[in-house]
């Protein structure tokens, strides 16, 4: 089998937001690629350590480094 390069090598493992097409977005921790149908895995902020959530790339408009540092929270 040939050995394919990890798409976005620098995320892996890392937390990222990524925003749909229609500009919701999800935060989670970058956990794979599947070039077989072109999805990428994440295991969304508030998931169990099980959960993935497989994003098409098709759906996808802008894929961005996160932390949590950046976000401000509300009272």
């Amino acid at each position: 089998m040939e050995q394919q390069e990890i798409f976005m090598l620098a995320y892996l493992d890392r937390d990222i937001k990524i925003t749909f097409l229609d500009n919701l977005f999800v935060i989670g921790l970058y956990v794979h690629y599947y070039y077989f149908n072109n999805v990428i895995a994440i295991c969304p902020e508030e998931a169990h350590d099980d959960t993935r959530m497989l994003i098409p790339m098709t759906a996808i408009k802008k894929i961005e480094p996160w932390s949590l540092d950046d976000y401000e929270l509300e009272d």
